[in-house]
């Protein structure tokens, strides 16, 4: 094992074991902020695969997040199972997410773009105007089940079982990302974002790696929101609309994009910051403004890629 395999283990084991002490330190309602922290790290998370690492840029990236959400309420209000309500979320998120792809492959950058939002837009209206769905007022008390594993089952209404699947769910996450843009899947992936142009020219097909990324991302971004559900035990058409998908983008423009790590940090400190921030004053979206505002200017690589230059600097 070379070192610095055995310092990225020791920082993966440092950031697990303080994860796993959160329950024992923090109350219940912050642990709650937690949860929903970690699960929007895991949207930002999946908006990086593609935007930070393919520069495909999609505006509607929250319609995989709500889809994902009333997948999973529709399935376990039938059948109250929250594997097949997540298999469910996940195929249909993947499933949307490789129609828009297919439909939108020949666009390019800004296009594409505005295409994402229109099928966003069009997804948000489907479901507010779909009595069956609830309406404007989405699926409200959605039951959460047990959660089955072999041996033992695991009481998903429990905050800190809760909390610790989430933890279990976003390190996986993360961990497939990673490897997915280490392989040489990965590196067309950034091949296509530095010049797509030159890409069949050493034998690859850029649409099918755009298109695939496009899928992966919609099926984690479908799970993240299915998760989100579950947790606040409701799916509304918040979770479908363009701010959301706004707001993700913002998240990764925080953290800095093409890491992985910093969308999630991003994520987690938008999240926080806003819950709090909120309690105590009514004009908090002003500071959000101006926090993200200063970010661009002096920050253009994000809180995360300000420290990553910082140790390049020190290492010369």
């Amino acid at each position: 094992m070379n070192q610095k395999l055995a310092y990225v283990l020791i920082i993966h084991l440092i950031l697990l074991i303080c994860a796993c002490l959160m329950p024992a330190i923090l109350s219940k309602y912050y642990l709650m902020i937690a949860i929903e922290a970690i699960i929007f790290a895991v949207f930002a998370m999946s908006l990086d695969l593609i935007m930070g690492y393919a520069g495909i840029v999609s505006f509607g990236h929250a319609a995989f997040f709500g889809l994902g959400g009333y997948a999973l309420g529709m399935t376990i209000n039938v059948i109250p199972s929250i594997w097949i309500g997540l298999i469910v979320a996940a195929f249909i998120a993947g499933g949307i997410a490789f129609f828009i792809g297919v439909v939108s492959i020949k666009t390019r950058g800004i296009y594409f773009a505005i295409l994402t939002l229109l099928f966003g837009e069009l997804i948000y209206r489907i479901v507010f105007n779909t009595p069956a769905l609830g309406g404007s007022d989405g699926l409200v008390g959605l039951p959460i089940p047990e959660l089955h594993f072999l041996f033992f089952k695991l009481n998903m209404s429990k905050t800190s079982n809760f909390y610790y699947v989430i933890v279990a769910f976003a390190y996986i996450c993360y961990l497939v990302s990673w490897k997915i843009v280490e392989s040489p899947y990965g590196r067309v992936l950034k091949a296509i974002k530095d010049n797509e142009s030159r890409i069949p020219f050493i034998g690859f097909n850029p649409k099918y790696y755009r298109i695939t990324a496009f899928v992966i991302s919609g099926v984690m971004a479908g799970l993240s929101g299915a998760f989100f559900s579950l947790f606040k035990t409701f799916a509304d058409v918040s979770q479908l609309h363009f701010l959301l998908s706004g707001k993700v983008i913002i998240m990764n423009l925080l953290g800095g994009i093409g890491t992985l790590i910093g969308p999630m940090v991003g994520a987690i400190f938008l999240t926080v910051y806003e819950t709090i921030a909120s309690t105590w004053f009514e004009s908090y979206h002003l500071l959000t403004g101006a926090i993200f505002i200063f970010v661009v200017i002096f920050m253009p690589r994000g809180i995360l890629g300000l420290f990553i230059q910082e140790k390049k600097r020190s290492e010369k």
